[in-house]
């Protein structure tokens, strides 16, 4: 069994970088000296392997709590740059903390400090309302989804860049923001709305087809839902200032990033 398999049959544990030993003399000095402190939570060993083996090949110190009572414990003694958050609920039988509860307790916990979270949720079920915002990303997915997530939430050149301030109002259409202001077409707003409202999902054109245009033939998916993504953009771009809001994942889909 790999050693990074090992470690989640513990409560918590830290891992250091590939490569480095967590007795060495210097172990605390290169602490200060890796990208980034990540705290994760699941209970899935899979998943343990999956993101922790990611973020140690990367050079980044990764903490991990198997059950969300040892979560909340280390979170009250020690700051992380990001907490990457499995949402899963408790076996037949077992005592603890739920997430619901453990949602709460982030919300009032992180009320007054900042905090990046990306979430974990399995594809089908139903989205939380989330005490703490943060990225979604569906389960199963490719590593480099997680990779994305992680640059777009570690990189200072991305975290710094101004987050223009949307608004949209569903009764004129109209989206607004401190630069000006656009009409949309009752497709695009209720396409873009459904975007926010899912925001860091990936949404494959035959879902949005669906779920927006209430159409259940999937022919010429991508080419509709292509078209007005285009159309979304070009407003987007006048209304705040850059299109990236709406992001392309090749061969998934489309995801929004606020």
């Amino acid at each position: 069994m790999p050693a990074s398999a090992k470690t989640c049959q513990n409560s918590l544990t830290l891992l250091l970088p590939h490569g480095q030993d967590a007795q060495s003399p210097d172990a605390a000095a290169s602490k200060e000296r890796l990208m980034a402190s990540v705290f994760v939570v699941s209970r899935e060993p899979r998943t343990c392997n999956k993101i922790c083996d990611y973020l140690r090949d990367r050079g980044h110190r990764a903490t991990l709590a198997t059950d969300y009572d040892t979560a909340m414990e280390a979170l009250r003694t020690e700051a992380f740059d990001l907490l990457i958050i499995d949402v899963q609920g408790l076996r037949r039988g077992e005592q603890g903390a739920t997430f619901i509860q453990f949602n709460q307790w982030l919300g009032s916990e992180f009320k007054s400090r900042h905090v990046e979270c990306i979430y974990l949720l399995h594809k089908g079920a139903r989205r939380p309302v989330f005490r703490i915002e943060g990225q979604v990303i569906k389960k199963p997915f490719p590593i480099e989804a997680l990779g994305e997530a992680l640059r777009s939430h570690l990189d200072p050149a991305r975290k710094s860049e101004a987050r223009p301030q949307l608004s949209l109002d569903s009764g004129t259409n109209v989206l607004h923001s401190i630069v000006g202001q656009e009409h949309l077409t009752n497709i695009e707003a209720t396409l873009l709305a459904y975007l926010m409202e899912h925001e860091g999902e990936v949404l494959h054109p035959k879902e949005l087809l669906v779920d927006v245009w209430q159409y259940h033939d999937s022919a010429g998916a991508s080419t509709l839902v292509r078209a007005h993504i285009s159309n979304l953009r070009r407003k987007l771009r006048s209304v705040a200032g850059t299109d990236r809001l709406i992001q392309t994942i090749r061969g998934k889909g489309y995801r929004y990033v606020a």
